[in-house]
């Protein structure tokens, strides 16, 4: 089992590093990651996450669903590998107590590095084609990926006291928040700015109200104010608000949380409870098409996240992902509680970044890639627990 647990450490760290680069890469270590990460937790019966039962009821609702109900064969393709991806959530409950530490130090350690070659490549599409575009990915991807390295920066500069260079560390904070910030997307802002108030929390309980604190407040609002200034979309957006025109402003998200409704009132007045209780499937609105059309090209009812989740999995799957949310927000509390613990920076880096993902999720579908990465976060935080 000791070279198992050493072969999953690397396999996942290299998991990590390409999902900076390489969705084919990211996806093939996981391949190799998630059989051994999940025999090993069945074999050593250590799989009691507190995220375990939420997030197995949700896939295993929405699966059901699609099973009884979901004609797109499209889709199906896109509900397999969120079932299988989203099993790195065990992963690391494979690893030993040494070896998830160990993970951890690498992830802080490299992401910073990782984090650079990310911006650079966005900053040189960005200034010589006018468009966001990182190793893969869109928008919101970029903003997920440059959470880690965001925080991790942090994490060195406050805690690596003993170095003569850790003001560089600030500096590529700043890079990083700014480059997350530059496409303007509203889910990944509110992330970055809650995931600050929780570092700023941890930080203070830590050290108090000092000038480092007060230095980092200020960075996030220079990154927000530099992103913003003289934004095009800020001025639509400010323009919608202004003629109070809040479907435009919320990207079409209310009218597609109309044509959700259309679904629910048909199915309660036809007495298809079925469909309440689980669902109409991962993606009904290619089969249904009751949208106008300017909107028939959405796969999925992407609108407000509660009724996102009850559109593909009913009630019980809006259960399951409330009950995920509410679990993330007592890890959150539990690892701030403890602000003796020597681990405490590594799980305030950890933390943050996730709530970066999570906000995103409030938005748009319970599902992108990259949810691999935090979902082994989630893990490797419960397992930081264990370690104080």
């Amino acid at each position: 089992m000791e070279k198992l647990r050493s072969f999953l450490l690397y396999t996942l760290l290299l998991a990590f590093i390409s999902s900076f680069f390489s969705i084919t890469l990211f996806e093939l270590f996981l391949v190799l990651a998630i059989p051994i990460g999940v025999f090993s937790v069945l074999k050593e019966k250590t799989y009691n996450g507190i995220f375990s039962i939420p997030l197995l009821g949700h896939l295993s609702v929405i699966t059901l669903s699609s099973i009884l109900f979901l004609k797109v064969k499209q889709q199906w393709i896109r509900l397999l590998e969120q079932d299988f991806f989203s099993l790195s959530y065990f992963t690391a409950f494979g690893l030993d107590k040494k070896r998830a530490k160990k993970l951890v130090e690498y992830i802080l350690t490299l992401s910073p590095l990782l984090g650079l070659l990310v911006s650079v490549k966005v900053l040189y599409t960005y200034f010589s084609t006018g468009d966001f575009k990182a190793f893969w990915g869109g928008d919101f991807v970029i903003g997920n990926i440059l959470a880690l390295p965001f925080f991790s920066s942090l994490y060195l500069f406050f805690f690596k006291k003993d170095w003569n260079f850790r003001y560089i560390f600030l500096l590529l904070g700043i890079l990083f928040l700014f480059v997350a910030f530059l496409p303007i997307k509203r889910s990944v802002i509110l992330g970055f700015i809650l995931g600050i108030l929780i570092f700023l929390i941890g930080i203070y309980k830590l050290f108090g109200f000092s000038r480092k604190v007060l230095i980092v407040l200020g960075l996030a609002i220079l990154g927000f104010t530099i992103s913003i200034y003289n934004s095009p979309k800020v001025k639509i957006w400010i323009e919608h608000l202004s003629r109070e025109d809040i479907n435009s402003f919320s990207s079409n998200r209310i009218l597609i949380a109309k044509g959700a409704f259309e679904l629910i009132r048909k199915a309660w007045e036809e007495g298809d409870y079925a469909k309440l209780l689980i669902g109409w499937g991962y993606g009904p609105q290619k089969q249904y098409k009751n949208l106008p059309p300017n909107l028939q090209f959405i796969n999925e009812y992407e609108s407000f996240l509660p009724l996102t989740a009850f559109i593909n999995g009913g009630i019980l799957n809006l259960i399951f992902v409330v009950w995920f949310y509410f679990a993330a927000v007592y890890l959150t509390y539990r690892g701030l509680k403890n602000s003796c613990s020597q681990f405490l920076g590594m799980k305030l880096v950890l933390i943050s970044s996730v709530w970066v993902n999570l906000v995103y999720h409030l938005f748009t579908l319970f599902w992108v890639p990259i949810n691999a990465i935090f979902y082994i976060i989630l893990a490797l935080i419960e397992k930081m627990e264990k370690l104080k």
